[in-house]
């Protein structure tokens, strides 16, 4: 960690340069891994957690969302991503990584994204920010967007159209909660506007699920944390394909649940919506690549897709 020397006395305000280092065990055999065995990315962010409305800070479940894409490539290669709330960028940063066809991020705070912006150049990814909706041919480009989910217009989400929308840590705020259902309902559906999705439609579910958990069979003292050791992710990494392919978008959301009701709340929203919520924290588990970073807890972290 590198503190920036600067002429601000707002202490709060502070930036430090964090090199976040993603060390791939021996039986990781994928393409993606470097010949060190290490992917170091260096990230501009902030002391205080909550600088740019919680963006300019590293969260617990953007280093979770980012483990799992290095674990499972294969899931979001070649595939257009589209992350909300997308803070310091290091999702992103691990979409280009693993070649995905067409990486977006965006945020609500305008000093979130031009830190953002500024990490991805630190990663020696081009960027374009708020330009019309590119053919992006070079993986190494990455589209930054200005996108407030309040204002957030139905015709703006479907100029994206994405096959899988991501999210760390975006269930925070009861008052944000309804815009961000919407825009998950508009991202994830791309047959029906919202509108006509909301009047009347038959759900969306898992190929081979002959049922799927739905807001009414979640809450937030029904889920226990798990970990799991690198042999038992071996096992699973064959099978992870198989287990979430799917030909309609869907949405991966990783999320600390610091408060139940919050989180009951969002379930509630996202059943009305008639979105599908499934809990694939104990199915679908990355790689421990940070090994070393112990304040971080991962067994605190769900994961959850929505359809």
């Amino acid at each position: 960690m590198i503190s920036f020397k600067d002429d601000n006395p707002v202490k709060e305000n502070e930036r430090v340069c964090k090199c976040i280092s993603f060390l791939f065990p021996d039986c990781f055999k994928l393409s993606i891994c470097p010949k060190s065995r290490k992917l170091v990315v260096p990230l501009q962010c902030s002391l205080n957690m909550l600088e740019g409305d919680t963006g300019c800070s590293v969260w617990p479940s953007s280093l979770f969302l980012s483990e799992l894409i290095l674990s499972y490539p294969h899931i979001f290669s070649g595939k257009s991503c589209f992350e909300v709330g997308s803070g310091v960028g290091l999702v992103g940063i691990c979409l280009a990584h693993v070649k995905a066809s067409k990486v977006i991020l965006s945020d609500g705070d305008l000093s979130t994204l031009a830190n953002m912006k500024l990490n991805l150049e630190k990663n020696r990814l081009n960027t374009e920010t708020n330009l019309p909706e590119p053919s992006i041919e070079n993986q190494n480009v990455v589209k930054c967007i200005h996108l407030p989910w309040e204002s957030a217009s139905e015709k703006e989400l479907q100029n994206f159209m994405p096959e899988i929308i991501l999210g760390a840590d975006v269930i925070y705020d009861p008052s944000c909660l309804p815009h961000l259902v919407k825009v998950l309902a508009i991202l994830l559906n791309k047959k029906k506007s919202y509108i006509e999705n909301r009047e009347g439609s038959i759900p969306n579910s898992f190929p081979g699920d002959s049922k799927v958990n739905d807001a009414h069979d979640l809450d937030a003292s029904s889920f226990h944390a798990q970990r799991i050791n690198t042999s038992e992710v071996k096992g699973i990494i064959n099978n992870a394909v198989d287990l979430v392919s799917r030909a309609d978008p869907v949405a991966y959301i990783a999320s600390v649940i610091r408060n139940a009701d919050t989180f009951d709340r969002f379930l509630a929203l996202a059943d009305q919506a008639d979105l599908r919520i499934k809990d694939l924290t104990s199915t679908l588990r990355p790689f421990d690549l940070l090994p070393y970073m112990k304040s971080y807890d991962r067994s605190s972290i769900r994961l959850f897709t929505v359809t």
